[in-house]
């Protein structure tokens, strides 16, 4: 089974070139990219090994805008 520090590698190797090509900033394991829209790719690890998750997230790019409610 490959260790945590193969599976960083290979992810640094194959998938950070692919992500820095379609515009995506930001340092492993966090990655995010602005354009219309906010995209954001966190990977998170197993803490007991074998395996990680891809997290991703997709929003406005305004951010949210507060608001009040009136009783």
């Amino acid at each position: 089974m490959p260790t945590r520090e193969d599976m960083n590698e290979a992810l640094k190797t194959i998938v950070v070139p692919y992500l820095r090509q379609r515009g995506f900033a930001g340092s492993f394991p966090h990655f995010r990219r602005i354009e219309e829209k906010v995209e954001l790719i966190t990977f998170q690890f197993d803490r007991y090994g074998g395996g990680f998750v891809v997290e991703t997230a997709m929003g406005n790019k305004e951010g949210l805008i507060p608001t009040s409610i009136n009783n």
